[in-house]
Formats: structure tokens, C-alpha cells, sequence
């Protein structure tokens, strides 16, 4: 049983695309991976800015009773 050299021809391409796809596929998901950390820090950069925000309005409203009373 001898093979032609078009089935080793053929076997190579495939060995070939599938090595493209799987480095394809990883690459696509390391990508993902780096874009959803980004987006953690970026949660967390907002969330602690809606914390300070909460914190001045109610020194805002402290200061405007104060103001008020003084009035």
C-alpha cells in the first residue's frame, strides 16, 4: 500500500491549516482575555469615581443646610 504524493501533498495543507487556526484561535482569545481586563479596571475606575461623586453630594447638601441655617 503505497501513497501518492498528493495524499502527502494534502495531508501537509491540512496539518498547516489546522496549525493556522489553532494559533488563530488562541490569539483571539488572548486578545479577548487582555480586552475584558481592561474593562475590569475601567469598572473600577468608574465605580470609584460614582463613590467620591456620592460623597461630595452629601457634603453638598451638608454645606447648603449650614448656608440655609445661616440665612
Amino acid at each position: 500500500m503505497s501513497f501518492s504524493p498528493e495524499f502527502y501533498l494534502s495531508v501537509t495543507i491540512q496539518l498547516v491549516s489546522i496549525g493556522i487556526f489553532i494559533g488563530v484561535y488562541k490569539t483571539t482569545i488572548n486578545f479577548m482575555q487582555q480586552q475584558i481586563i481592561e474593562l475590569k479596571e475601567d469598572m473600577r475606575k468608574y465605580n470609584n469615581i460614582l463613590e467620591r461623586m456620592i460623597c461630595v453630594e452629601q457634603s453638598t447638601k451638608s454645606a447648603h443646610h449650614r448656608i440655609d441655617s445661616l440665612e
